[in-house]
């Protein structure tokens, strides 16, 4: 007779069917995440921007990327490591990089971020730089947008033409925290090529000091000399973070 197939209980472990793993779905803090987040998102919605702080903004622009699971903390570490939203976002890629847990889209959308609001002052650019009307007010905002949130010193050039309207700004140097050396003869090669008839110059102080140092002062006026003899105008030399004017300080 042939023998008995083995019982149940008798057979090998491995040949035995696995039982599948309950499906338990997004754990408690995953819910409790997205339901903040869509308390966050409906709150800036109906209030608008004055009912939120830099964190929340920064949660709402990160918790959009797919590879974010953690919107809040997040905004939290760019925070902690920049101090202020706007710092973080002009902070440079390979910076961001550092942050931990922060991954490539997200840090293309805290670019674009960037980028957006950048074109949204450039906007706001009145026709004419010379102040007129209060107008001007608008010129020394767009460069607190395009350079006060650096972490070094950048040299920053708004090129104009005859009618003073914008004809595009450029960085012209980047330094250390506390210098950016910038050549007179660069700036007027660059006039030249772009048909500038008028500039604005401006750099950030990332310490915050808005007073120009002696080095400022000098430099300003060797690049004024300079395009004098290009028949080009240095209208004004701004200091951002926060804004100084070397016209109203009486230094130009």
């Amino acid at each position: 007779m042939p023998e008995s197939a083995p019982g149940f209980d008798e057979m090998p472990l491995y040949d035995m069917p696995a039982a599948p793993a309950p499906d338990r779905g997004p754990g408690q803090a995953s819910f409790r995440q997205a339901a903040s987040h869509r308390r966050l998102r409906t709150r800036f919605l109906r209030a608008g921007r004055e009912a939120v702080d830099d964190r929340d903004l920064l949660e709402l622009l990160l918790s959009g990327s797919p590879s974010v699971d953690d919107g809040g903390a997040l905004a939290a570490s760019l925070l902690d490591t920049f101090g202020t939203a706007p710092r973080a976002l002009a902070a440079r890629p390979d910076r961001l990089r550092t942050v931990p847990g922060l991954p490539e889209d997200a840090i293309a959308v805290l670019k674009a971020a960037e980028a957006l609001g950048i074109r949204m002052a450039r906007a706001y650019v009145p026709h004419t730089v010379r102040p007129s009307f209060g107008s001007y007010d608008k010129v020394i905002e767009y460069c607190r947008t395009l350079a006060g949130h650096r972490e070094v010193e950048e040299f920053r050039i708004l090129y104009l033409n005859r009618k003073n309207r914008l004809i595009a700004d450029e960085c012209l140097q980047k330094g250390s925290v506390c210098h950016a050396p910038v050549y007179p003869r660069e700036v007027c090669i660059r006039c030249l090529e772009l048909q500038a008839s008028a500039i604005v110059a401006l750099h950030p102080h990332p310490a915050g000091d808005p007073e120009p140092s002696r080095a400022d002062i000098d430099m300003t006026n060797r690049i004024r000399d300079a395009l004098k003899t290009i028949e080009v105008t240095l209208l004004d030399h701004v200091i951002v973070t926060p804004t100084a004017s070397f016209p109203v300080r009486g230094l130009l």
